[in-house]
């Protein structure tokens, strides 16, 4: 597997989307900080350094949509299927592993390098930080967000695998990753409910707070509000990604080992 993910990670760094991707970020985050270092305009300070650094839900898209433009890349199609074709049951598991592995590194480089980014916006804005947190927080934060980013990255590896179709892949990483998904499908199941004489939005309220996308919002609302169990469910953000989102993406990357590497290569 090792060789697999030197082998993408070449592919990916020597491709133009990578550094159009890196140019696009760093301008929206340092745009606004210079026009507000240029204009004055602006909050007296921001309230904590996480959450003012990372917009947590932009970042899950994107890393849901690096994973898709990884796994339907249309320069390697043929590449990847005499390469399949060429390769054992077992092989190919590894295969298709690695590139869910290789997508949850990559969301890991976005994170780290948008924090980064987000980081120099708020130093180049001159606006101060209220309080800042400690490195540990600050390290765990990242973490968490790379958690909360995991089931959607792996989820759009499994739907790019399975239906071999860009185009659909990306609009599912789109909207997963944004929680469109999740909440379409509660308010669905609370409709149902509710015709069926139950009370409408009883399973939003039970189920929403363990979602990815619930948990991820309240996790990019800075370490503070992660660590805090001050909510309906009375338990942190952090522990609640590490129950939920550890699971959901690895379930996927067996999925995606599992079921895409015995369909035909055809």
């Amino acid at each position: 597997m090792i060789a697999l993910l030197r082998s993408d990670a070449y592919r990916v760094l020597h491709s133009r989307w990578i550094w159009a991707t890196a140019g696009i970020v760093a301008f929206l985050l340092l745009a606004p900080a210079l026009v507000m270092r240029w204009t004055s305009m602006g909050p007296v300070f921001y309230d904590d350094l996480t959450g003012s650094a990372l917009p947590m839900t932009g970042v899950q898209i994107l890393a849901a949509a690096m994973a898709s433009i990884v796994c339907c890349d249309r320069t390697d199609i043929g590449f990847a299927r005499s390469v399949l074709s060429s390769l054992g049951e077992r092989a190919r598991m590894v295969w298709f592993a690695e590139k869910c592995v290789f997508s949850l590194l990559l969301a890991a480089a976005l994170i780290a390098f948008t924090f980064v980014v987000g980081l120099l916006g708020l130093l180049v804005s001159g606006v101060p930080v209220a309080s800042p947190e400690p490195a540990w927080q600050v390290a765990a934060w990242l973490g968490c967000s790379w958690l909360c980013a995991a089931p959607y990255v792996a989820l759009t590896v499994l739907v790019a695998h399975i239906t071999r179709n860009e185009s659909v892949t990306t609009v599912f990483a789109v909207l997963s990753a944004g929680g469109l998904l999740e909440g379409g499908l509660l308010i669905g199941i609370d409709f149902l409910q509710a015709l069926l004489g139950g009370e409408f939005l009883t399973v939003t309220a039970a189920v929403g707070p363990w979602l990815p996308a619930e948990i991820a919002s309240a996790v990019g609302a800075g370490a503070q509000t992660m660590l805090s169990a001050e909510n309906a469910v009375q338990l942190a953000p952090a522990l609640r990604a590490l129950v939920v989102c550890p699971p959901v993406a690895v379930a996927a990357v067996a999925a995606d080992a599992l079921l895409a590497s015995r369909r035909d290569v055809a």
